[in-house]
């Protein structure tokens, strides 16, 4: 099953009228990569038209770049496609740089975050990531599978 990924036909000041433009949505990697990008707005377009900002995760971390002090670049698997995760420093963490914590490869991580493409690639910007019992990470694929049947079915 497939979800109809096509733009808003909706006004942008009626956006806000949609659920999920003020939650992270739960989705599978593959869909964020299928996701329409808005012309108007850092916001996305997937199943049925509905408006996604902000993107939560879980998956395997494949691979780990720390670029400088200010970001850490981790690549997450799910199963279904693999995406850049970039996460910056905190003041604090520039400050003290013995405080900052980078995860392992193999690590389960759950991530949350804002969608974005960087250099025509699709990447999240991290709002908060941690480790996670790999056992959440099945809980994580029904919680998905039931939130795309949903957003296959319905209509706003």
């Amino acid at each position: 099953m497939n979800l109809d990924n096509t733009p808003c036909t909706r006004p942008p000041e009626d956006w806000g009228l949609d659920p999920l433009f003020w939650v992270s949505a739960k989705l599978f990697i593959g869909d964020l990569h299928l996701a329409i990008p808005s012309d108007l707005n850092s916001v996305y377009f997937i199943g049925n038209q509905h408006i996604v900002r902000s993107v939560e995760i879980v998956g395997i971390v494949v691979s780990v770049s720390t670029r400088s002090l200010k970001l850490t670049e981790y690549h997450v698997d799910d199963g279904t496609g693999i995406i850049l995760c970039a996460e910056f420093t905190t003041p604090e963490e520039k400050s003290d740089p013995e405080t900052r914590y980078s995860y392992p490869l193999g690590e389960t991580v759950l991530i949350e975050g804002r969608l974005s493409d960087f250099r025509d690639e699709r990447q999240i910007i991290i709002r908060s990531i941690k480790s996670i019992d790999p056992n959440q990470e099945t809980l994580g694929w029904l919680e998905r599978l039931a939130l795309r049947d949903h957003l296959a079915s319905s209509f706003i």
